[in-house]
């Protein structure tokens, strides 16, 4: 069996908030969500699953913009699809960064960990990640694992150098979310599970724009998809605010740590493509 781990991004790092956010899950399961997510859009005409695209009534869900029950529609396709996403997975993984902390911050932890919020946010992750397989798969020292990230964000090149240049990482892999077509007429197949991530992502995100700001008091004023994301499945969602921003020292000594366990299994040799 391979564990694919699938990550997206909400924000950037020009925004208040950067938010990577993403789901575990094996080959399989990923290959079952994948053609239930997709029947269930297309059964209400919908492409691809866009989380602004659905919130916005644009884009794959503009034909339900003037429709007097578009509430209703994008309700019931939110509760079915949130049900795939707790069937089929296994565990998430998020964090967020508060921008104007993080650059304003001058530490040696910023120096030695990354140049941008979203390396951060997605290296944080990739710890979150490893953390979770070292713990709960120690005794399959022959599982393969595949990180794989939204092609296109900000960051994706420097992401991808970090995490060649360091002992023990999982190489990652960067896939559309939607089929794509290349310059050369041929299509690059979207990998599905990137849709349930950028929902994720962009709940938490939006979360911690209504929460940080104390524009909400108490979880039950949160929107319904970040409601049910706090439940199931199980998982590690962090953020750094100014007053943890030193957590990202301990990150570091997290990561040697796993960097050390991934060597001796040889899950750096291992990572393969999704």
């Amino acid at each position: 069996m391979s564990l694919i781990f699938a990550f997206d991004a909400g924000g950037d790092d020009g925004t208040d908030y950067m938010t990577v956010a993403g789901f575990a899950s094996s080959t399989n399961h990923w290959d079952e969500f994948s053609r239930d997510w997709k029947a269930r859009l297309q059964r209400d005409g919908i492409e691809y699953f866009r989380t602004v695209d659905a919130n916005s009534f644009r884009g794959p869900f503009q034909h339900w913009r003037d429709l007097p029950n578009k509430i209703e529609l994008r309700q019931a396709l939110f509760a079915d699809l949130m049900d795939l996403i707790v069937r089929n997975t296994y565990r998430k993984f998020a964090c967020t960064i508060v921008n104007k902390d993080f650059q304003g911050t001058n530490n040696d932890a910023r120096q030695r960990f990354a140049e941008s919020a979203y390396i951060v946010a997605a290296r944080t992750c990739e710890k979150y990640a490893r953390l979770w397989a070292m713990s709960e798969w120690k005794s399959c020292p022959e599982i393969g694992m595949a990180f794989v990230f939204e092609a296109g964000d900000e960051g994706q090149s420097k992401l991808q150098e970090r995490l060649r240049k360091e002992w023990g990482h999982i190489p990652p892999n960067f896939r559309p979310k939607k089929d794509t077509v290349r310059g050369d007429g041929s299509i690059e197949y979207g990998f599905v599970p990137l849709q349930a991530a950028d929902w994720l992502a962009w709940e938490l995100n939006r979360a911690a724009r209504d929460f940080y700001p104390e524009k909400l008091e108490s979880v039950s004023q949160l929107r319904w998809p970040m409601q049910q994301f706090l439940g199931k499945p199980d998982g590690k969602i962090g953020i750094y605010t100014p007053e943890n921003l030193k957590d990202m020292d301990n990150m570091i000594t997290l990561g040697n740590d796993l960097a050390a366990w991934a060597a001796s299994i040889g899950i750096g040799k291992r990572g393969q493509s999704a």
